[in-house]
């Protein structure tokens, strides 16, 4: 269902006390209310009001129900935002005590027990990971717990711990140690790696051990339906089956319990202060209450080049720095089923910020919004004129629309146009028009029905030509289709499984992964990304029917055909 707003007078509470903050044309027509926690003698009400109203925008433009904010710095100050809707249908606001799962930034919490772990002389994380995981189908090549702390020990981004593959086992792209790239499968063992080392289950081991004593009030580090009553309702397109656009409409999505130490912790804004204050000690070099200052210093030196952040990015146990206007800032976002998050922390200013959305739609991440509270408090810490909101859609608005308008005509005469509008772009044919978003590089989605289906995928310097779907489309006037090649045709469809769908699509003599790219077939047998040599994702047609694969195994995970 879509999300529908009504005008609202944001409130704030301070020191127990309602009182009216001014409305902004930004944000009125989202509830939103402040909780200060704790002040210092820093003035920070102009910034939140602002912040407040870039995230209440920042909601309407993305088109997600509501958001939880915590604020702190290192001075002791704290405080909530509480923006939107919790539950839509009953017109419920969000509030400061609700839990909120903060995805890939348990990441960090599992890298900080670890490293607490081991100045305590529990663990060695220079260590094989065999000594610590017996039974598990390690790959040939050895690696270390700190390489996949660092996501460098060369696996899949997502697998299970029991892949299905040809030999059971896990596999690695690269040698274990040569670079990063991203992998929720070496967090699993790690969580599997501190049950061994603590001898109780890794999420009561975080609880007992990281989220308690940083005073992180009500934080859980494993999903359970026990607990869905204190949750924010997370919601999630109504429709999944075509490209991913802002603003589609939105229903309640389906509960999972998960105790993966990837991804499982949820924590409620007041709960993630805790978080925030103790990610800034971190920065600062300080590791109380939970390590030792030198362990603290060790847990971020140890890093690695992480492309994945964004240029000049580093990555060490959980963690990257990344830069905000050219100053460093410790970074992570999370992205679940129901819920997305973001944080950022600069421990130069000593500010620091959470956010998290209860919804999933296109790539969005709420981390424009902490980026925002960064550099609005360090404006304020610097005593200088506040900064300006981003755009908050920017990253999905088509950079150069001129690039991409014109006709463009497909077989049988079929033709569409598209038109340069306001700064942007609409698609349109005698059916009707449509909104035009980035969905890649020379990618673009759109609302149209008559396009809605697939990506309108480039190529070529000049854009004359682009692939919807397996039909190709020329500027002007129609291309010859290429030929395709007799081997892909039994591959092509859509393959459905428990994380998702594929929809596996052949160009000629190319096999595309919409919205993946090329894959390639490799001596091993298995397919991957053209660009992914050494296979860290990795692809199977399996169990052919009269010739046709009737599962495609990504990554030792089902997918099955429903086409």
């Amino acid at each position: 269902m879509g999300v529908n707003r009504r005008d609202l007078l944001g409130m704030a509470v301070i020191g127990g006390v309602a009182v009216a903050l001014p409305a902004r044309a930004s944000a009125a027509k989202t509830p939103a209310t402040l909780a200060i926690r704790h002040k210092t003698g820093r003035d920070y009400g102009e910034a939140l009001e602002r912040l407040r109203d870039y995230a209440a925008a920042e909601l309407d433009a993305v088109g997600l129900p509501g958001m939880t904010i915590s604020i702190v710095d290192a001075e002791g100050f704290a405080a909530s935002l509480s923006i939107g809707w919790t539950d839509v249908d009953k017109r419920a606001p969000v509030t400061p005590d609700q839990l909120f799962q903060i995805g890939s930034i348990s990441k960090s919490i599992t890298g900080i027990w670890l490293h607490a772990a081991q100045d305590k002389g529990l663990i060695d994380l220079s260590a094989p990971v065999s000594r610590y995981l017996a039974g598990v189908p390690l790959p040939a090549q050895p690696m270390t717990v700190h390489q996949l702390l660092n996501h460098a020990g060369g696996l899949a981004h997502d697998a299970p711990v029991f892949p299905r593959t040809p030999d059971g086992k896990l596999w690695t792209g690269y040698k274990p140690g040569a670079r990063m790239s991203y992998s929720n499968i070496g967090y699993a063992m790690l969580g599997l790696i501190i049950g061994k080392v603590s001898g109780k289950p890794h999420f009561q081991a975080l609880e007992d051990d990281v989220l308690k004593p940083l005073g992180m009030t009500g934080a859980v580090a494993h999903i359970r339906t026990a607990d869905r009553g204190r949750y924010a309702t997370g919601y999630v397109p109504i429709r999944e089956d075509g490209v991913a656009m802002s603003r589609a409409a939105l229903i309640p999505g389906p509960w999972s319990d998960s105790d993966n130490a990837a991804g499982a912790v949820a924590a409620s804004a007041d709960g993630m202060a805790g978080y925030l204050r103790y990610v800034l000690a971190l920065g600062a070099g300080k590791g109380g209450p939970l390590m030792s200052d030198a362990a603290a210093k060790k847990l971020l030196a140890e890093d690695i080049t992480s492309s994945e952040f964004g240029a000049g990015a580093r990555y060490a146990s959980g963690i990257a720095t990344v830069q905000i206007d050219g100053k460093p800032a410790l970074h992570h976002t999370g992205g679940m089923t129901l819920f997305s998050s973001a944080f950022h922390a600069d421990p130069v200013a000593g500010v620091a910020c959470f956010a998290s959305v209860n919804g999933r739609l296109i790539s969005y991440r709420p981390r424009l919004t902490t980026i925002y509270a960064i550099q609005l408090m360090r404006a304020v810490v610097a005593g200088t004129a506040l900064p300006s909101p981003p755009d908050p859609l920017g990253f999905r608005r088509v950079p150069t629309p001129e690039r991409y308008a014109g006709t463009f005509v497909g077989p049988d005469g079929r033709s569409v146009t598209l038109r340069a509008t306001g700064g942007g772009l609409v698609v349109a044919d005698g059916a009707g028009e449509g909104r035009v978003e980035l969905a890649g590089k020379d990618s673009l989605a759109t609302d149209h029905p008559g396009y809605a289906a697939h990506q309108l995928d480039f190529e070529g310097e000049k854009a004359d030509r682009f692939w919807w779907g397996g039909t190709l489309f020329g500027r002007g006037a129609a291309l010859p289709q290429p030929a395709v090649a007799a081997a892909l045709k039994p591959l092509t469809g859509d393959y459905n499984g428990a994380e998702g769908s594929f929809v596996v699509l052949a160009r000629g003599n190319a096999l595309v992964a919409e919205g993946a790219g090329e894959f390639v077939r490799r001596p091993g047998g298995y397919w991957s990304p053209k660009e992914d040599v050494g296979g860290v994702t990795r692809v199977w047609f399996d169990a052919p029917v009269n010739g046709v694969p009737s599962r495609l195994i990504f990554c030792g995970m089902d997918f099955i055909r429903i086409d």
